[in-house]
């Protein structure tokens, strides 16, 4: 088989002219049409990012610090730099649900460009790189994330932009240059979602050291490079934050002493690893820390569709590229590729503390990459009997694997279970007949790879035909919300409470008069404050943040607030904690509640004594003046 690449190295030449580009047109194309059919389906789908989205449209200083309310009360519990393309897409369109899911959709667009390029880039071969953009874009969970507004979006993109970076550094041509752009791109990932970008980082950085040029203390060197590219891209908004006065800037939500150094170590950090942050059971349930989890076959309908094949074809794109020819490049990709996917792997079974299916979004550039390019080599050797055998033993295995999802977790979908069965091995047995001297013909090649892709296929498009809401939405049928509407805490409401969609009476209520206050009303927890906020277009404050946690604000703080006429409507309900309690508490005690569109709410501006009783909580006791 004659090199794709001008250097027997590692570097390939890119063909130009509309002919190369046309595959990677319609990739995109496609791609896009996926990522954004029937897109506000999902309505304001996670209303906590939309309605911090919605405060970063009217506030520069809340899209900075990532603020959920305008008045800056609180942040999110993540580093806001998923929230800016939200925030701009909002202030430059007007609040709705195509203008917050839209720059997720772009960055989808965008992450399969990406691992186009950088499977063209190490393979030289267009119809690899569109085969691993395809399984990309197809893979549930992709579908999932880029129609929907969670920062694992913007985390995937940088993370395979980090990729090609490295990738182009090993060619030899300016790898400083790429290799602190890749430093770079890690460190936005940082602003993104804190230590899980950074799982990569041994994938990069060891691919660099082994296969990189040049003697050792300059490969040293160049990594040096990219680690201080990494610590200045992460650092920087870190930086200012912590310099900032605590008193003129929003507190850290989900950091216990308003620090994003603690949020970053603790509830983004150590803390997802060792538990201290919640439990595996309280963000969907996926079962015990082992390396099992991945494997199980409800987080199969996100991820696992293509994974034992990814493993099997890993190591057979190993066996079967030639150093000398091509496999400069394949190898050390796949290197890359393989370490990426085992570190992440592992590190996601053994997280003992909150853990979202979605995350594994970032699995699945690796599995893509790893499936595209070992079913090539594989194909271009299919005259050798062992690896013919490979070949249909992967796609058997593929569609056992499906089969099994689609029986287990496919709901409606489980009638295609023998379909999925049939076209599977009908699949194997097309590839098994044929060789260089038997070959099939193209479109029946095409049939059998959608065949074998089925299962996956089905899933995507029950999720593309699916709305999503929440903080932990799932790929697949059977995973639909029952509502997109806007609910909050009813009459009766609480953290185990019932709710119900949020009335025009009570929207009326919060937007008369609500520039007269900095928060047109106060709830407890982030969920209800969110969608009050989204409905009545004023800033709402969500007293302890997202889980009702945070020791922000103090009830003496709160009491200062109502006295200085800042806080007009108090609802109560919602994710209660320390602070939450008391402030309830002291309200109940203070004024009388109203009735309003099924909905209790007390009237906080006739003011009321100050505060008295317990109310020293871990933290600073400050909250931020707008500024």
């Amino acid at each position: 088989m004659s090199s794709p690449l001008s250097d027997p190295g590692l570097s390939v030449a890119m063909p130009d002219g509309l002919r190369q580009r046309a595959p990677l047109m319609l990739l995109l194309a496609g791609s896009a049409l996926l990522f954004t059919w029937q897109l506000d389906e999902s309505g304001f789908a996670n209303v906590y990012y939309s309605a911090a989205a919605q405060a970063g449209s009217v506030s520069w200083k809340a899209l900075f610090f990532g603020s959920l309310d305008a008045a800056n009360g609180l942040t999110v519990d993540k580093p806001p730099l998923a929230l800016w393309p939200m925030g701009l897409s909002v202030r430059a369109f007007g609040l709705s649900p195509w203008s917050i899911l839209l720059p997720q959709a772009v960055e989808g667009v965008a992450s399969v460009g990406l691992l186009y390029a950088t499977v063209r880039r190490t393979t030289g071969q267009t119809s690899v790189a569109v085969l691993a953009g395809g399984l990309f874009a197809i893979t549930p969970v992709s579908v999932l994330v880029f129609r929907y507004n969670i920062p694992d979006a913007m985390l995937t993109m940088l993370l395979l932009g980090a990729a090609y970076a490295t990738i182009r550094a090993l060619e030899g041509h300016h790898d400083s240059g790429w290799l602190v752009l890749a430093g770079t791109l890690a460190g936005l990932g940082f602003l993104t979602k804190m230590f899980e970008a950074w799982l990569v980082l041994p994938a990069l950085w060891l691919t660099y050291f082994v296969y990189g040029r040049g003697a050792f203390p300059r490969r040293v060197g160049r990594l040096a490079l990219s680690a201080i590219a990494l610590l200045a891209a992460a650092g920087w908004w870190v930086a200012i934050v912590e310099a900032w006065p605590i008193g003129t800037r929003p507190f850290i939500g989900g950091s216990p002493a308003n620090s994003v150094r603690q949020l970053a170590l603790g509830y983004n950090g150590l803390g997802r690893l060792t538990g201290s942050t919640g439990s595996t059971s309280a963000s969907g349930g996926l079962g015990a820390t082992n390396i099992a989890r991945i494997g199980r076959v409800d987080l199969g309908a996100e991820i696992t569709w293509l994974l034992p094949a990814a493993i099997v074809l890993a190591v057979a794109a190993w066996r079967l590229s030639r150093p000398r020819e091509n496999g400069g490049a394949i190898r050390s990709a796949v290197f890359m590729w393989t370490t990426w996917l085992g570190v992440v792997s592992v590190t996601f079974a053994l997280m003992a503390g909150i853990f979202h299916s979605y995350y594994t979004v970032i699995l699945a550039p690796p599995i893509s990459a790893l499936v595209a390019v070992g079913s090539w080599l594989a194909w271009e050797r299919r005259d050798k009997v062992r690896v013919r055998r490979l070949l249909v033993a992967t796609i058997v295995l593929t569609t056992l694997v499906s089969g099994a999802t689609v029986a287990a977790v496919g709901y409606e979908l489980r009638w295609w279970f023998p379909v999925v069965l049939a076209a599977g091995l009908g699949a194997a047995f097309v590839v098994g007949r044929s060789t260089s001297e038997r070959p099939i013909a193209a479109p029946l090649a095409v049939v059998a790879l959608v065949a074998t892709l089925l299962g996956p296929v089905l899933f995507s498009v029950a999720t593309v035909r699916s709305p999503h809401v929440g903080s932990g939405p799932m790929a697949g049928p059977g995973r639909a919300a029952t509502t997109t509407e806007l609910v909050a805490p009813s009459a009766y409401g609480g953290i185990f409470g019932a709710y119900a969609p949020i009335s025009d009476e009570v929207v009326t209520a919060l937007a008369t008069g609500s520039h007269d206050y900095r928060w047109a009303a106060a709830t407890l927890g982030a969920k209800g404050a969110a969608a009050y906020q989204l409905k009545a277009g004023a800033p709402v404050l969500a007293i302890g943040g997202y889980k009702g946690t945070d020791p922000a604000p103090t009830l003496q703080q709160f009491s200062a607030m109502v006295r200085d006429r800042q806080v007009h409507w108090f609802i109560p309900g919602g994710t209660y904690g320390p602070a939450g309690t008391q402030i309830e508490a002291w309200v109940q005690s203070e004024f009388e509640p109203t009735m309003i569109g099924g909905h209790v709410m007390y009237d906080l501006s006739q003011g009321a004594a100050p505060a008295t009783g317990p109310t020293k909580l871990t933290g600073p006791d400050v909250l931020a003046a707008e500024g």
